[in-house]
């Protein structure tokens, strides 16, 4: 397998260039950015679905259906926090052994 086959996977190659020059800590804070807006967005949508004029079985699905959805996304959440708390400290290590 060749270098440019082992980097691109299904992602047509200009797009993974693209992505390849996105540093892992832009990475990780936009990850968790976009996921405190989903949450939210989900939180307001089982607030606000069952005061619709919907049917009973929706205003029971959808919220039911998004609070799972927000432990869901708050367990993705904790998970990219944690990696990216990991990421900041190895590059703290990788920097102080550059500085001896």
């Amino acid at each position: 397998m060749t270098k440019k086959e082992k980097g691109n996977y299904v992602i047509p190659s200009p797009m993974a260039k693209a992505m390849a020059k996105v540093s892992p800590r832009t990475q990780y804070e936009a990850a968790m950015m976009s996921i405190i807006f989903i949450i939210c967005g989900l939180l307001i949508m089982a607030i606000y679905y069952p005061f619709t004029n919907a049917t009973l079985f929706m205003k029971i699905f959808l919220p039911i259906n998004s609070v799972c959805g927000i432990v869901l996304l708050s367990s993705y959440l904790v998970t990219t926090f944690q990696q990216y708390q990991s990421y900041l400290m190895a590059m703290g290590i990788m920097e102080e052994m550059v500085n001896e």
